[in-house]
């Protein structure tokens, strides 16, 4: 498993910045960080006129948005061992461009973005960053370090596996992160299985089938977490029916239910699945705002479609 030594964290100069701080402090205590950048983009489109005018106008503007970026930081931003950690400011509107290339540049581990409910159908900042970004990335929710502070605990992660090697790096990585907090943490281990459409040319009913794929889940989880270190960490496996063709629906049902304090998933890479939407890692990044969600990804193992284009 790769270690996660930086970070960059995506901040918008919204309400979400302080919780993205907060838990940038978290996820440094939980795991092998040594350098936290934070990240903002300004969008100051000032006409040659008006700048001719007002010539310090954007200057002062940049300055006084990294006085209070500045100030969530110093607040929000106390882990308890010490880090490197910086704060870029650019004034740009080119999207997810600058914190891709700062990927990129600085060989960042792990980005760090803000997930925010979609007010329509296009992609949310979070979700772009997911489908470009050449490592792992974690999105945070509205209330995610407040939900730490108000129960101070980190008690459950859910992990979805496919007993791949995407799964089974995303295993570990939760492992790690558990075996990094003070207090018990439980691993749900949910593999969703899906009956074939044509069970019914075997002679059995979709309930006998269903029964049978369960237990070849079951047999394949026991060889599968075999070849895992757990490091004490308790593993509670589930296998779920998938009956309306959508793995989403069973992973974040299964969240809810049990009251999980993040979701942490492989993707695929560089699979065409994971260029499309109809991948499960990155459906759950369009649609889960209620839980962190930590995609593993092997670095660098990542590619936008317009990246794969662009080398053609």
């Amino acid at each position: 498993m790769q270690p996660i030594r930086k970070i960059l964290v995506a901040l918008d100069h919204s309400s979400l910045d302080h919780e993205l701080v907060d838990y940038a402090k978290f996820f440094v205590d939980i795991s092998e960080v040594t350098d936290v950048h934070f990240m903002h983009e300004v969008n100051i489109k000032l006409s040659s006129s008006l700048k001719r005018e007002f010539p310090e106008l954007e200057k002062n503007a940049i300055s006084q948005r990294r006085e209070e970026i500045e100030e969530v930081i110093e607040k929000h931003f106390n882990p308890r061992r010490v880090v490197v950690h910086k704060l870029t400011i650019t004034n740009d509107d080119s999207g997810i461009k600058p914190f891709i290339n700062a990927i990129k540049e600085e060989g960042i581990d792990c980005i760090m973005v803000g997930s925010k409910q979609q007010k329509d159908g296009g992609g949310t900042f979070s979700h772009r960053i997911a489908r470009r970004a050449q490592c792992h990335v974690l999105t945070v929710p509205i209330g995610s370090s407040s939900h730490l502070k108000r129960t101070n605990k980190y008690k459950k992660i859910l992990v979805p596996i496919d007993f791949s090697e995407h799964s089974k790096q995303a295993l570990e990585r939760a492992i790690l992160m558990a075996s990094r907090i003070k207090d018990p943490v439980e691993i749900i281990c949910q593999n969703v299985y899906t009956v074939p459409s044509g069970y019914h040319y075997s002679g059995k009913t979709r309930e006998e089938f269903a029964e049978l794929m369960k237990k070849h889940a079951m047999d394949t989880y026991k060889q599968f977490i075999s070849k895992i270190d757990t490091k004490g960490v308790e593993l509670k496996p589930v296998f779920s029916d998938d009956l309306d063709e959508d793995k989403t629906t069973d992973i974040r049902g299964l969240a809810k239910k049990e009251k999980v304090d993040g979701i942490i998933i492989g993707s695929r890479g560089k699979t065409t699945a994971a260029l499309i939407l109809g991948s499960v890692a990155e459906k759950l990044v369009r649609v889960e705002n209620n839980f962190p969600l930590l995609i593993v990804r092997k670095k660098g193992d990542s590619e936008g479609i317009l990246d794969r284009i662009r080398k053609l």
